[in-house]
C-alpha cells in the first residue's frame, strides 16, 4: 500500500478505537446527547478530514455525480427496496413510539450523517484505493462496519432489537452500499439511501430513549 493508503487504514483504526472509549463514557453520562456526541466526533475526527484529504477535487467530481451507465439502471429501483425493506424491518414494529419531534431530530442529524458517512468512508477508500479497488472496498466494508459497532457499547439506552439489529442494520445495507459505490463510481445513490436509512432506523431509536420531549 502507498503511504496516503496506510494513513487512511491508520486514521480509520484510530477512530475505532476512540469510538470503543468515548460512547461507553459519554453515554453513561447521558444516553441521548452521548450518543449526538459520540456521533459528532466522527464526523469532526474522520469523516470531514477524509473527505478533505482524500475526496474532494481529486476525481473531477466523479465520486458525487448522479449520472448512471445504462447498465446502472436497476441501482435507484434496488436502493428503494432496500429503504422499503428497513421501513418494514425497523419501523413499522414501533410505530407506537413515534413522534413528530422525534422523526425531525431523526431528519435534522441523517442529512449530516448520510452524506458524510458514504463520502469519506466509501469515497475516500474509493479514490484512495484507485489502484486497488479490491482491496478498498473490503477494507472500506469492513472498517466502515466496525467504526458503528462501538455504539453497541452505549450506556444508558436501549436499541430496540439489541445489538443483532443494530449490527444486521449497520452490516446489511452497508455491504450494498459499498458494491453500489464501487459499482457507479459514485456515493450519490448510496447517499440517498443512507439519509433515509438513518431517518428510519434514527427516528425509532431517538424516541425510544427519549432524545426529545413532545410538546404538550
Amino acid at each position: 500500500m502507498t503511504r496516503s493508503q496506510i494513513a487512511l487504514v491508520l486514521h480509520a483504526l484510530a477512530l475505532i478505537g476512540a469510538l470503543v472509549v468515548l460512547v461507553p463514557r459519554l453515554t453513561a453520562i447521558n444516553g441521548p446527547s452521548g450518543f449526538l456526541l459520540s456521533l459528532a466526533f466522527h464526523w469532526i475526527a474522520f469523516c470531514i478530514p477524509v473527505i478533505a484529504i482524500h475526496v474532494w477535487n481529486r476525481d473531477g467530481g466523479q465520486t458525487f455525480s448522479e449520472r448512471l451507465a445504462w447498465r446502472d439502471w436497476f441501482v435507484p429501483i434496488l436502493l428503494l427496496v432496500q429503504v422499503g425493506m428497513v421501513f418494514l424491518a425497523a419501523l413499522v414494529p414501533y410505530t407506537a413510539l413515534l413522534t413528530t419531534h422525534g422523526a425531525m431530530l431523526a431528519a435534522a442529524v441523517a442529512v449530516f450523517n448520510g452524506p458524510l458517512m458514504e463520502a469519506s468512508w466509501r469515497g475516500g477508500f474509493l479514490t484512495a484505493f484507485h489502484n486497488r479497488p479490491s482491496l478498498g472496498f473490503a477494507l472500506a466494508y469492513l472498517l466502515g462496519t466496525a467504526s458503528c459497532l462501538p455504539f453497541a457499547l452505549s450506556q444508558n439506552l436501549n436499541f430496540p432489537g439489541g445489538w443483532p439489529m443494530l449490527l444486521a442494520g449497520v452490516a446489511l445495507p452497508g455491504l450494498l452500499w459499498s458494491w453500489i459505490a464501487w459499482r457507479t463510481g459514485s456515493v450519490f445513490y448510496s447517499s440517498i439511501a443512507h439519509v433515509l436509512t438513518n431517518i428510519l432506523s434514527f427516528w425509532v431509536l431517538f424516541n425510544a430513549n427519549g432524545f426529545v420531549t413532545p410538546h404538550p
